[in-house]
């Protein structure tokens, strides 16, 4: 008969050919702390058979009690619900008493999103170390809500500008949806200044192009935010950030919920109500008015 070290042993070797070697050694990990808690409290051998219900909520409290994050809780109860699941599918065990122990809620939090100074030092950033590209990139993001994989392959066809209204076209969105854009005046005049400089090229030519005339791709984008956030002295901003910063700009000044998943390309207005989750500024902005 296998002793328990053998078989998960046999369990991770079965991991790896359906789990990343992180998450392999994560459940090792796991399984390990479970095992050393088990032999300690129950007082024990350690038999994976002779593991009951009771004791996993236990382990589980006892995480808690430790202050645990939720998401790890979460990652050691997987890795033992992984665990039986295939013991039992292996016949190894009669049942698994991990079936009826649920992981811990987490709470929602909202997305980052840069607030009105972040925003401005980042576009103050651009406009004085960047050029008429790089300023209209940011500026139309920041005002367009486009994910970065939507920006790299616009084409100059794709946008609309005039004095009055603009719009961009995404014709390749999440789930190959398309959807139009407004442009704000804030984004069309960062896109004229830019596209001054395009006069004379094809609508089939990228909007935004790099240093040797190729599309500026999805690194490239990713680049010029990390470094402009980077002047800025912004931290952890990407490109979704701006999508972020989009979002929450429309959600703050009232707009609906619906109209805000139609600018986003969301087709579940779950998604979208994120939004509405209040930051710890907000938070802190709604205690200072009672102040």
């Amino acid at each position: 008969m296998s002793t328990f070290q053998e078989t998960v042993s046999d369990f991770l070797d079965y991991l790896r050919g359906a789990k990343s070697l992180n998450t392999v050694k994560a459940y090792q990990r796991a399984l390990g702390d479970f095992t050393s808690w088990y032999t300690s409290t129950v007082q024990e051998r350690f038999s994976l058979g002779d593991v009951a219900a009771i004791d996993v909520r236990e382990y589980q409290r006892y995480l808690l009690n430790r202050k645990v994050s939720p998401a790890t809780v979460n990652q050691r109860l997987a890795a033992l619900k992984a665990l039986f699941r295939w013991a039992r599918r292996k016949g190894l065990v009669a049942s698994n008493p991990t079936e009826v122990v649920n992981g811990v809620k987490k709470a929602k939090l909202a997305p980052k999103w840069l607030d009105k100074t972040e925003e401005r030092k980042l576009l103050r950033a651009v406009q004085r170390s960047g050029n008429a590209r790089d300023e209209a990139l940011i500026t139309f993001m920041l005002n367009s809500g486009l994910r970065v994989s939507e920006v790299a392959v616009l084409t100059l066809g794709d946008v609309e500008v005039g004095e009055r209204k603009g719009a961009v076209t995404v014709r390749s969105g999440k789930g190959t949806k398309s959807r139009t854009v407004p442009l704000n005046a804030e984004a069309r005049r960062a896109l004229q200044k830019y596209l001054v400089e395009r006069e004379g090229e094809g609508k089939d030519w990228p909007l935004f192009l790099g240093q040797r005339g190729d599309p500026l791709g999805d690194n490239g984008i990713r680049y010029l935010v990390r470094k402009y956030a980077r002047l800025a002295g912004l931290e952890h901003c990407s490109p979704h950030t701006l999508r972020h910063t989009f979002a929450k700009r429309l959600v703050d000044a009232g707009v609906s919920l619906e109209k805000v998943a139609a600018l986003l390309g969301h087709e579940d207005l779950n998604t979208t109500r994120i939004y509405t989750v209040p930051s710890l500024d907000d938070l802190a902005g709604a205690v200072e008015r009672i102040g």
